[in-house]
C-alpha cells in the first residue's frame, strides 16, 4: 500500500519579500489607471486639475503602502503588527483627507474668485444670505 506524500512545498511559508513584484505591479496599474476629472468646465482652473491628480497619486501611493504593510503584518504571528499597522494607516489616511480637503477648498475658492472676477460678477462674502431658488426674499420689518 502506498502512503500519499506532501507536494513539494506544503506547509512552507512565503517570505514577505515574494510580494513585493505583485505590490509593484499593482502600483503601477493603479497609477495608469485615471478617473475623470470632478473639475471639469470653465470655472475651474488647470492647477485645480493638476492638484486633483497629485492628490489622486498620493492617495494610490498611500494605498500601496498600506497593502505592503498588511502583508509584511500578516506574517507577524502574535497580531500585534496587523493591530498597529491598521491603526497607523487609519491615522495617515484621515491626515491626507483633512489636508488634501484644505487644499483643495483653498483651491476651488481661489478658482471662484477668479470666475467672479472674470465674469464681472461682485465678490460673495460667505455670510451672505441668499434666498432660496425660486423664492423672493422677505422684507424685514423694523421692530
Amino acid at each position: 500500500m502506498r502512503v500519499a506524500t506532501r507536494p513539494a512545498g506544503y506547509g512552507r511559508r512565503w517570505p514577505a519579500a515574494a510580494f513585493i513584484p505583485v505590490l509593484l505591479a499593482g502600483g503601477v496599474v493603479a497609477a495608469c489607471t485615471s478617473t475623470p476629472s470632478t473639475f471639469e468646465g470653465p470655472q475651474y482652473s488647470d492647477e485645480t486639475r493638476q492638484m486633483e491628480k497629485e492628490l489622486a497619486a498620493e492617495a494610490t501611493a498611500l494605498g500601496v503602502a498600506q497593502g505592503a504593510v498588511g502583508i509584511a503584518a500578516s506574517f507577524d504571528r502574535t497580531g500585534i503588527g496587523s493591530l498597529v499597522a491598521g491603526q497607523v494607516g487609519m491615522a495617515a489616511r484621515n491626515a491626507m483627507m483633512v489636508r488634501a480637503e484644505k487644499r483643495m477648498q483653498a483651491q476651488v475658492e481661489k478658482d471662484n474668485q477668479e470666475f467672479y472676477r472674470r465674469h464681472g460678477i461682485a465678490e460673495v462674502a460667505e455670510n451672505e444670505e441668499l434666498p432660496p431658488k425660486g423664492r423672493k426674499p422677505k422684507d424685514r420689518k423694523a421692530p
